[in-house]
């Protein structure tokens, strides 16, 4: 019973996993940042009804105009007890006047090679590749469009400013527009640390899942995610919270 349990929450938290990446990401609309660091070393704790299941390592890397970022997800907690699994993402690009530019986008996890993703930018052609679970499909890429991955280090080169923002992002499979809307600029108390913020929400109707983002814009945040709560359409939540952040 215990290991179906376990199999269930960690099914949750691939699925939350890439809903949360999916559902942070919009950049369009903004400022220019004044300044970006050249690496970015980020960890976060994944909750789900308060219960540690899962820690994300990430880092960004910036080498003239290029950029890599890899973020890898493990189980934790008691979960890790039953099932061991990684998921790692990657994005690759270029950095321009707009920001980041992505050139490819990779999706793996361990247990499950079958749900591997990886698409290619070609924007000459304003076309997204994408190959998964043994096929090619082509979509439509609209300018400005970013992975689930560069999306949310997008706002270090974009700060957002305005109250509603709408932008085009992939998951890897395919390009979507979303819709977010400012509701305030809170201060969190993250490990003991006052962190302000500014706070977004993805617009969602009855039935669908909803997105909640804070991003740092205190002093070394550059606006990056310091909390991320996502709400299924089943009104189960999960939450992904900054353990330690280290930019240069």
């Amino acid at each position: 019973m215990m290991r179906l349990r376990a199999k269930i929450l960690a099914a949750a938290l691939v699925s939350v996993l890439a809903i949360l990446f999916a559902g942070v990401a919009f950049a369009a609309t903004t400022i220019a940042a004044p300044t970006s660091p050249m690496m970015v070393k980020a960890s976060y704790k994944v909750y789900k009804a308060g219960i540690w299941i899962g820690t994300i390592e990430e880092q960004f890397v910036r080498e003239g105009d290029n950029y890599k970022i890899v973020s890898e997800t493990d189980t934790a907690g008691p979960l890790r007890l039953f099932l061991r699994d990684r998921l790692t993402v990657t994005s690759e690009g270029t950095i321009g006047a707009d920001g980041l530019r992505p050139g490819s986008y990779h999706f793996t996890r361990r247990n499950d090679q079958k749900k591997n993703i990886s698409s290619v930018f070609e924007w000459d052609k304003h076309q997204l590749v994408s190959q998964h679970s043994g096929e090619s499909e082509v979509f439509d890429l609209p300018a400005g469009t970013q992975d689930r991955l560069s999306a949310l280090y997008q706002f270090m080169f974009s700060v957002p400013r305005t109250s509603e923002v709408r932008l085009w992002m992939s998951q890897g499979k395919k390009v979507e527009q979303y819709r977010y809307r400012k509701l305030g600029e809170p201060v969190l108390t993250i490990n003991n640390e006052s962190i302000p913020t500014v706070y977004y929400v993805r617009d969602a109707k009855e039935g669908e899942s909803k997105a909640h983002l804070w991003l740092g814009t205190g002093k070394d945040k550059y606006y990056l995610p310091v909390k991320i709560l996502f709400e299924d359409e089943h009104g189960g939540s999960f939450e992904q919270m900054l353990v330690s952040l280290h930019t240069e």
